[in-house]
């Protein structure tokens, strides 16, 4: 939370996210989750035993959150594909609202089940318990938003990143970015074509462990893939120190994602509760996509509006100093252009919270460029 929070903490938030608000809530989210691991631990160390009800309120709380974050930004990409009109920013509008889909899906699933088990949960030998399917449409509406929310994601980065189609030829590249999606989609084939029905039913616990090591893997490679799209854009800019900061973020949310997506497992391993400090992070990454995604449009829109802002202010006083031609009048007017164009960059940051990218060297170069063009016009 640390990591996002000096970028907004000295402004104050009007926009339309109120950064500042959710910042808090999410806060009280992640409070509210760490009292609850703190009992569960506490529990099983000093009895042996948990409630069933602790699983049922970490995974709510940290879906809940999620799937409000989610729906966020999914109406924010699809604000900014009607001015924008870019299909990577659509894919990642339907990848975003799959994966609020997949949430509730998720929280309906794993609760239904685990209602079923006891109101508490203690030591035993064996340590879990397999659980088969009560509801076929549920079970299959969540594992086609699993499907879906992946392939979305996946497409949506493979287009972002196809320019190192180049670099890496073409079938190369392929190859690389397809095998996260291979393996993701594997699990569900097999699952489907009951290849490992016979170890299911001789060793349900084996099985268990087997499926779970391999395949649990899969989100969490595909969410590396997806993270490291986020980290070139950020390394590929990283003279715009405060986009790349904001591209660095969203490449964390989405590693943590997918990493945190697993509260399937809960119902298989009921003593401990592996998994259960992973998706305490569902909420947290959400929120780390929205902010880096936002604020980084929002940084950008910003830099746009100052560039408007001095090649109007050098038009104006350009005209004054083509009538001069004085290089120490050209000095004043850039002070005085600096001057008007710094005022404007902090109210938009009073009024966002979010800081533009331009730097003093960046409004001096784009002045500098400006008056010089504008000069050749006149």
């Amino acid at each position: 939370m640390k990591f996002i929070k000096p970028k907004s903490k000295e402004a104050k938030i009007r926009d339309e996210l109120h950064l500042s608000s959710l910042y808090k809530i999410v806060k009280i989210f992640q409070y509210t989750l760490g009292t609850i691991l703190m009992s569960v631990a506490l529990q099983i160390v000093l009895t042996s035993h948990y409630n069933t009800v602790m699983l049922i309120a970490v995974m709510a709380t940290s879906y809940i959150l999620a799937i409000i974050l989610l729906t966020i930004l999914t109406l924010r990409f699809f604000s900014w594909f009607k001015s924008n009109q870019n299909f990577v920013i659509l894919l990642y509008g339907l990848a975003s609202l799959m994966l609020a889909v997949n949430a509730i899906f998720t929280v309906i699933n794993v609760n239904e089940r685990l209602l079923d088990r006891p109101s508490e949960i203690w030591q035993f030998a064996g340590g879990t318990v397999v659980l088969a399917a009560k509801n076929t449409v549920l079970d299959l509406s969540y594992i086609l938003s699993s499907i879906l929310s992946f392939i979305l994601t996946w497409a949506a980065t493979v287009l972002l990143l196809n320019h190192y189609s180049q670099r890496l030829g073409r079938v190369r590249y392929w190859i690389i970015v397809s095998i996260p999606l291979i393996y993701f989609l594997s699990q569900f084939i097999t699952s489907f074509l009951n290849l490992f029905a016979p170890l299911f039913e001789s060793d349900p616990f084996f099985f268990a462990i087997l499926f779970t090591l391999i395949f649990a893997l899969s989100k969490t490679i595909g969410g590396i893939m997806f993270g490291i799209a986020f980290w070139t854009i950020a390394k590929n800019i990283a003279h715009t120190i405060t986009i790349s900061h904001y591209m660095i973020i969203s490449a964390y949310g989405f590693v943590l994602l997918f990493i945190s997506n697993q509260a399937i497992v809960l119902v298989t391993a009921p003593y401990p509760p592996f998994g259960l400090a992973t998706i305490s992070f569902m909420g947290l990454s959400s929120y780390l996509i929205l902010v880096g995604i936002y604020a980084s449009a929002i940084s950008v829109a910003h830099d746009v509006k100052l560039r408007q802002s001095i090649r109007k202010f050098a038009i104006k006083e350009s005209k004054l100093l083509d009538s001069i031609g004085s290089a120490e009048m050209e000095k004043e007017i850039q002070n005085r252009v600096m001057k008007i164009v710094n005022e404007q960059s902090f109210k938009m940051k009073e009024e966002t919270g979010i800081q533009s990218s331009f730097d003093e060297e960046d409004i001096k170069e784009y002045l500098n460029k400006a008056i010089r063009e504008t000069k050749r016009e006149l």
